[in-house]
This record gives C-alpha cells, sequence and structure tokens, in this order.
C-alpha cells in the first residue's frame, strides 16, 4: 500500500495531467489503519469557552476497519442520563448499514445526527466519510514540510466536509466542515495518533464549532 501512495504522490506532483481521484486517495488512507480488532476507551467531553464541562460521556469503540467487511461498535454512555446508545456499523461495498439502539430499544438512524447535542455527529467519531463514494480531490497543499491532498466531502444542508490527507503516510490530518457560504462550521483536529508497527490509528481528538459557545475533546484513555 505504501507503493500506492508512492503512485498517488507522482501523479500530484506532476507525472500525470490529473489529481488521483479521491476515492483511491481514502482507500489508500484505510489501508493504513490497524489491521487487527482495536478496542478503545475514554471520555467526550463538551466545554463552554470560560472552561465549564458541559457534559461528559463515556465512549467504548471496538473497531475492525481491515475485516474482510469492515465494521465497527460504538457505545456512549451518559451516567446523569442513565442513557446508553449504541451504534453498529459495518461497510459493505463502500456503503454503511447501521444499526442503533438507546438504552437496548432500537431507534431510527441519522448519521449526521449531534451525540447529545455535543455538536459530534456519529459521523465524525465513527470516520465514515473515509468510506464516501461522493469524495473530490480539490488540491495539493504544503504546510510545516509536508505534502497533502485536500479533499472534500458532500454533507447535508449543502455542507462541505475538507480532509486533508498526508500524501507520505496516508494519515488523516484533520478536517474542516464549511456551510454552504464557505463559512467555517466545525473543526476536527487530529491530537494524537497510535502507531501500529508502521500503520496509525487517531486516538484523541479536538472538535471545535466556532460559532457556538463549546467544544469538544475526545480522549481515549485505554486502547488494546
Amino acid at each position: 500500500m505504501k507503493r500506492l501512495f508512492l503512485i498517488l504522490c507522482l501523479s500530484a506532483s506532476g507525472f500525470a495531467e490529473t489529481l488521483p481521484p479521491a476515492p483511491q486517495i481514502l482507500e489508500a488512507a484505510r489501508a493504513q489503519l490497524p489491521p487487527h480488532p482495536v478496542v478503545m476507551k475514554g471520555t467526550l467531553k463538551q466545554r463552554a469557552a470560560n472552561g465549564f464541562v458541559k457534559q461528559k460521556l463515556k465512549v467504548e469503540m471496538k473497531l475492525d476497519w481491515n475485516a474482510v467487511t469492515p465494521n465497527a461498535e460504538y457505545k456512549i454512555s451518559n451516567s446523569k442520563t442513565k442513557t446508553v446508545q449504541s451504534l453498529k456499523i459495518e461497510w459493505k461495498d463502500g456503503e454503511a448499514e447501521y444499526s442503533f439502539s438507546k438504552n437496548g430499544e432500537k431507534e431510527e438512524f441519522i448519521p449526521h445526527a449531534e451525540i447529545e447535542n455535543m455538536g459530534v455527529t456519529w459521523s465524525d467519531l465513527s470516520f465514515s466519510f473515509l468510506w464516501s463514494p461522493d469524495a473530490e480531490t480539490l488540491r495539493t497543499e504544503k504546510k510545516f514540510g509536508k505534502d497533502y491532498f485536500v479533499i472534500s466531502i458532500p454533507r447535508p444542508n449543502d455542507h462541505q466536509l475538507i480532509l486533508k490527507i498526508e500524501q507520505k503516510t496516508g494519515r488523516m490530518k484533520g478536517a474542516e466542515e464549511r456551510d454552504a457560504n464557505g463559512k467555517r462550521a466545525k473543526v476536527i483536529k487530529v491530537v494524537s495518533v497510535k502507531d501500529f508497527d508502521g500503520l496509525w490509528m487517531v486516538k484523541d481528538l479536538d472538535i471545535d464549532q466556532p460559532e457556538k459557545d463549546s467544544f469538544v475533546r475526545l480522549r481515549i484513555d485505554s486502547l488494546e
């Protein structure tokens, strides 16, 4: 797969007339994820601009992204409301299939719905955008000596998720969601990454909404 990224980088450097298609870049990025199941436990904290903790949720994720059928399970627990939300995802032929329940009762699932009104969606948490068939390569750019592919992924209400993938490693640098007017609605920043023998797994995230008086931190306490 490193060879594939070399080919993509050569294409972006002028050895081909057009930039690599976004689905091909995303496929190569997914191939850099851990080849074995991973269990992650941590917290989602929502803070106000003054640092006050508005909400704190427990998070458990079981991820097997390189299975024959990539799959993931998420459990979000709110100790104050005694609510447990569970989501199971399978990606079949690039299409996500969801099974969602709240306190054991199945409910309709909306991928772009916010989790507990925190500003974080299930799509953000699950990285479902890495399987987006509608993604488009916009350009390449260099920052701090590193080259990136910049990809646009459609979201509801004419929003776009602008995703940056490092050309050399295939790692996700971060993303910005912009509204129909091009204004930033959300910023997703990768804070730390766990290495697995040269492969990668996002460990901690910061998710900010510039127009709202809050920001969210995902912090992983244990990883197996």
